[in-house]
């Protein structure tokens, strides 16, 4: 995607033609980024995902590093104007040996040692930390980045042992940023971290967290309306992660019996089974608890009133995470909706899409916008 600075766009003096380009626009970095990934899209370029590219522009306007040809042509294509007076212009080539970016990046990862990789960790939990208290808008572009970071160190890590360590992280990291991806309404740009969250975490030997990548790929499609399809992907799948999926999925087809069967599936003890603490959050990959408050937002879609009297509890606690909040409030407002409360289910419908505004979480629109009562509930 980028290659190393050039001697006309020094990270000093940077790249004002860039910058002045995009802010004739009245565009932010991020508004850029996603202009751009729409204009790749529209000419078939390959292009990466709009969060990544905002990184990149930042380091394109900045001298830290000069786009690829494709890039160039269509940075110069959305500005209206040429690659030079953008700043992106390169000097003819000088005869002489290919410098290969493989050597220096090699020995990026293998300065990560035990301290750095705890350091990276650390990072994680502080990203983990903000996603708590402010969501997708405090939480996810950091993540985005750290993401990114751990599959190029992944990518050029040697030794076994070592990949081992960093692919766990990156499994965690891609997991969570997949979870705020589904929030910020972006069911795509989820489906593929949840993807790199399994791979990761097969390569690490981290069978759970790997069933969390499949959980996570089932929740993108339940989200998006395709529940058949979700039911599908964990068939056959018997792990509690997949139980609880299951539960979730057949409560958003409106199957209360088959949802209450599939969490006391998940919530079953079972002989042998020790959870197993995630590296970097300190948290239980799975526990009752976790399964209780996942069951209740799910049953309280369809009116279940045990289930919307956990969510006004969760709604209502300040010190719960912001997500786990939004997530309770929506859940109340679908339940009086199957119940036919019209004021109640208006106002809590008013206070998740306020929330989910100010965290960022853009997805509980259309998780709104879709849900239905169903036929008589009303």
């Amino acid at each position: 995607m980028t290659a190393p600075a050039t001697p006309e766009a020094s990270p000093e003096a940077g790249r004002p033609g860039l910058r002045a380009a995009r802010a004739a626009r009245g565009w932010s970095q991020a508004a850029a980024a996603r202009e751009l990934a729409a204009l790749g899209r529209e000419r078939a370029a390959p292009t990466a995902s709009a969060a990544s590219l905002k990184t990149q522009l930042s380091r394109w306007e900045n001298g830290h590093a000069t786009p690829d040809p494709p890039y160039r042509a269509l940075l110069a294509e959305l500005y209206g104007t040429d690659e030079a007076a953008l700043g992106l212009a390169t000097p003819e080539a000088v005869p002489g040996p290919a410098a290969s970016p493989l050597p220096a990046a090699l020995a990026e990862a293998r300065a990560i040692d035990d301290a750095a990789l705890e350091l990276l960790a650390e990072q994680l939990r502080l990203v983990a930390r903000l996603d708590h208290r402010l969501g997708p808008a405090g939480a996810a572009d950091v993540l985005t980045a750290l993401v990114e970071r751990l599959a190029t160190v992944l990518d050029h890590t040697l030794p076994t042992s070592r990949r081992r360590a960093v692919a766990t992280l990156l499994a965690e990291a891609a997991a969570l940023a997949g979870e705020l991806a589904l929030d910020r309404g972006r069911p795509a740009e989820a489906w593929e971290l949840h993807g790199r969250s399994r791979a990761a975490a097969l390569e690490a030997g981290h069978e759970e967290l790997a069933e969390r990548g499949v959980v996570g790929r089932a929740a993108v499609l339940r989200e998006t309306g395709l529940v058949e399809e979700a039911l599908e992907l964990l068939e056959g799948r018997t792990s509690r992660w997949a139980a609880l999926a299951r539960g979730e999925a057949h409560a958003a087809a409106g199957r209360a019996g088959p949802a209450r069967s599939a969490f006391d599936e998940a919530l079953a003890p079972r002989a042998g089974s020790t959870p197993e603490v995630d590296v970097a959050t300190g948290s239980l990959p799975i526990d009752v608890d976790l399964v209780h408050r996942r069951r209740s937002r799910a049953l309280a879609s369809l009116g279940d009133l045990d289930a919307m009297d956990a969510l006004r509890t969760t709604a209502e606690d300040a010190a719960a995470p912001v997500r786990e909040r939004l997530a309770a409030t929506s859940g109340l407002a679908l339940g009086h909706a199957h119940a036919g409360h019209e004021r109640e289910a208006g106002e809590h419908t008013r206070q998740a899409l306020l929330l989910g505004l100010r965290i960022g979480a853009d997805g509980v629109r259309d998780r709104l916008r879709r849900a239905r009562p169903p036929e008589g509930a009303r």
